[in-house]
């Protein structure tokens, strides 16, 4: 993989410094690693959460830099930006932990299809009792989303912590620091608004830790200054419409007590929140293409949006990246037999 990118991460007083280090560690243990992870101390650290760093500043290419007061996430990532130099930026939290291939599967995707801006993933939720019982659910996202879509009605676009973006067009738009913790979804719509789409993989990239904390923060400020964004965005976007009861409903959902969220999110049976329907399939036997240095074994082809598209594997890949490019970008060549290709990935 030869394009570069920064993982953009922050830190302050009041993070777990167990959740730290996993993170940490899950970026260390990545099949593709990061030219930097620009870590931001959003004010002055306990020493535990500076032991951490110091450990994992000779392992990871950690670029540690923030200030004494704490100035809230928006304003750390904002902070962070300037210190970015790659082509690309991957965000995750302080307590998430990525899947192994993360990386190598988002990277995959910008290689292949130079139109990406935005690029998110699925999630697997996990929640753990104190008598050591798991809960876990993988929770996956619209495939793309523009401002027309219906699924905006329903809730984010994206994960936040999934998120790769052109690290220009982040620098460009930046996190809004008075939006009550809301800067992703206010970040999210003002994209939308001037044309940008949003892409996610249709599959689990990151283990997304609830803690009681995370209800308890999900307090009535935050929850009327989403529905305020949600609202305003909407109908800027598609005027009044039916569907303006759904984000009510999920702000009444807000009022109920910590502990009643905590069991009524957990409990809830959440589905995709949108499906593909592929047009016009063509199975795509033994044919192969390059793109950017890589070898794909071509699988289908079908129309989305009125525009041709290949979904591939590709070969020269640890974890078989699954992409999908435009039909018009790529040359097909046949095999005489199936391929079966294996190549050490450098990262």
């Amino acid at each position: 993989m030869k394009t570069y990118f920064t993982v953009l991460q922050s830190v302050y007083k009041k993070d777990n410094p167990i959740f730290l280090y996993q993170s940490l560690q899950s970026i260390a243990e990545n099949t593709v690693q990061p030219y930097s992870v620009v870590l931001v101390k959003d004010g002055i650290l306990n020493h535990e959460l500076e032991s951490v760093i110091s450990e994992w500043q000779s392992k990871l290419p950690l670029k540690v830099v923030g200030y004494e007061k704490n100035q809230g996430l928006a304003y750390a990532l904002n902070y962070g930006l300037q210190f970015v130099e790659t082509e690309l930026v991957a965000r995750m939290d302080s307590d998430d932990i990525c899947f192994s291939d993360r990386f190598e599967k988002q990277i995959a995707q910008f290689e292949v299809d130079s139109s990406i801006e935005i690029l998110g993933g699925g999630i697997e939720e996990f929640y753990i009792e104190e008598n050591g019982t798991e809960f876990r659910r993988v929770r996956l996202y619209p495939k793309w989303t523009d401002s027309k879509s219906r699924t905006l009605y329903r809730g984010t676009p994206v994960a936040h912590p999934t998120l790769m973006m052109r690290t220009a067009l982040l620098k460009e738009f930046g996190y809004s620091e008075s939006t009550k913790c809301n800067e992703d979804i206010d970040l999210w719509f003002r994209l939308l608004a001037v044309g940008h789409r949003i892409k996610t993989l249709q599959e689990p990239i990151l283990h997304f830790r609830l803690t009681d904390g995370t209800f308890r923060r999900r307090s009535v400020s935050k929850a009327l200054d989403e529905y305020s964004i949600y609202t305003k965005s909407l109908r800027h976007f598609n005027g009044m419409t039916k569907n303006d009861i759904i984000p009510l409903m999920r702000l009444a959902a807000r009022f109920l007590p910590g502990s009643l969220n905590k069991k009524a999110y957990l409990s809830q049976k959440r589905q995709k929140l949108f499906k593909e329907n592929l047009m016009n399939i063509k199975s795509l036997n033994n044919q192969v293409f390059m793109k950017n240095g890589h070898i794909f074994e071509a699988v289908i082809q079908f129309e989305e949006n009125g525009i041709q598209m290949i979904k591939a594997v590709q070969l020269d890949s640890k974890s078989k990246c699954i992409v999908e490019v435009p039909a018009s970008e790529v040359e097909l060549f046949r095999t005489s037999e199936s391929v079966d290709v294996s190549l050490e990935v450098k990262g």
